[in-house]
């Protein structure tokens, strides 16, 4: 966090808002006031009482009048003309529906007012004129109280929306402030979920956010401290794994050199076989060794060199390399191919090969006498996906979480020789470089199936 820095809060951040929502409100409210005075005063829009002054003014002219005809009254205006004795209209525009009021109030007092209408009662000799006006402000323009005749709605209205926008502003300008503290957390986040531990943090200079930072850089530097000393005991295991296999092959070389000798002095047919037998494990045991030291390499020595190559020729090189494996062993190989022909793709064939390989023979050390191993392979748009079915018994459920692992050998659900103990592990590193994802599972038939997923860069 920042030294020397008073760090604001929250709260003040809140009140703050509040405060600045508050002032640009009442600024609108008494802007819009000012306003209207301005206007008022203009003469864009009439006052409440402006028809009821003008309908004042006509009243002497009424009142002398020979006879009341519509030309008198404004087209702001309706009237009435009332017999004096039966009250009935006799002339004008008002609506019959208004006058049982105006009616009662007669000879009481000369102004009415109902329902935002104001009434002035001219009294005749034979007659009452009654003028019937708008109580409530409107705009001077015709035009305008056509569409706008309520202005005192149409006012507020307005004022409503000045208001309504004037919160979305305030808020959105303080939301964004906060977004953008936010946005700095998940970045964060990311960054740590990614593993990407070198990031430089932003403070907010939020006391709340600060401690959030804080927290997540304490984790950062957990984590970093974690993994590098998990680096660290996987480099020293693999160190460690290496120099065992080395010195392994020391009295595994003697141990050859010396069945060798055997078979060259006169033995029997026992001991023929003896021998036999020796030498055999002893290859066998020293492609094990072999592929120890790979592993143990794998990361400083596992280079991928990725050349434009025609998947149908990686298929048949490996088809052809699989039949050599099982040799007089009775075991079909069923192909399915799918879009290869002339489809080409950025790969290290050497390694994919060698990857393909060694779930091949996995499958054909688990695959009985009499069985098949399915290899698909298919080009989708974007995609080239191998999978290889064998005849076993399948992964247990623990095989199916663990058969990637270093030395991990399955021995619930499948007589295991090794090979998955680091064929499978092999096979990963290989896809991961290729930027693919290997997944393992039991096929519906039953045995295992493995598939091997990477992108198919076609261009």
């Amino acid at each position: 966090m920042g030294v020397g820095k008073r760090k604001k809060t929250l709260r003040k951040e809140l009140i703050k808002y509040m405060v600045t929502l508050s002032f640009s409100l009442i600024a609108v409210t008494a802007l819009y006031v000012a306003v209207n005075t301005l206007g008022m005063n203009a003469g864009l829009f009439y006052p409440a009482n402006y028809y009821e002054h003008k309908a004042e003014k006509l009243k002497p002219l009424i009142q002398s009048a020979e006879r009341i005809e519509e030309g008198m009254i404004p087209d702001t205006m309706r009237y009435a003309v009332l017999d004096k004795k039966s009250k009935q209209k006799t002339a004008g525009n008002i609506k019959e529906s208004d006058l049982p009021l105006v009616r009662k109030k007669i000879g009481n007092k000369p102004y009415v007012n109902y329902k935002q209408k104001g009434y002035l009662i001219i009294e005749r000799k034979d007659e009452y004129c009654v003028l019937e006006y708008s109580m409530r402000a409107e705009f001077r323009s015709s035009f305008l109280r056509k569409y706008f005749p309520n202005y005192e709605l149409t006012s507020l209205c307005i004022m409503v929306i000045l208001l309504m926008t004037v919160i979305f502003i305030v808020t959105t300008l303080f939301a964004n402030r906060l977004k953008k503290h936010f946005e700095t957390l998940n970045t964060m986040a990311k960054h740590i979920k990614k593993q990407n531990l070198h990031f430089t943090p932003e403070f907010s200079n939020i006391k709340e956010f600060d401690h959030v930072i804080d927290s997540l850089i304490d984790m950062r530097d957990a984590l970093k401290a974690s993994l590098q000393a998990q680096w660290h005991l996987e480099k020293t295991k693999k160190e460690q794994i290496g120099a065992l296999a080395h010195d392994i092959k020391i009295p595994m070389t003697i141990i050859k050199g010396n069945a060798e000798l055997l078979s060259l002095s006169p033995h029997n047919q026992e001991q023929s076989d003896y021998i036999k037998y020796i030498l055999d494990a002893g290859d066998k045991i020293d492609q094990y060794i072999d592929q120890l030291i790979h592993l143990s390499k794998t990361e400083e020595t596992l280079h991928i060199e990725l050349k434009r190559t025609k998947v149908k020729d990686l298929v048949e090189s490996v088809l052809n390399d699989t039949a050599a494996y099982l040799g007089s062993k009775d075991i079909e190989i069923v192909v399915k191919e799918q879009n290869l022909e002339g489809q080409k793709t950025a790969i290290d064939i050497g390694l994919l090969h060698r990857a393909l390989m060694n779930i091949l023979s996995n499958a054909a050390d688990y695959t009985p006498q009499g069985g098949k191993i399915v290899l698909e392979a298919a080009c989708t748009n974007d995609t080239l996906i191998f999978t290889i079915t064998d005849s076993g018994k399948g992964f247990s459920p623990e095989g199916l979480k663990k058969a990637a692992q270093l030395f991990y050998m399955e021995d619930k659900s499948r007589t295991s020789n090794g090979h998955y103990g680091m064929g499978l592990t092999f096979a990963l590193s290989v896809v991961k470089l290729h930027q693919g994802d290997l997944a393992i599972k039991n096929a519906e038939t039953g045995g295992g199936q493995v598939s091997i997923t990477i992108p198919l860069f076609t261009e």
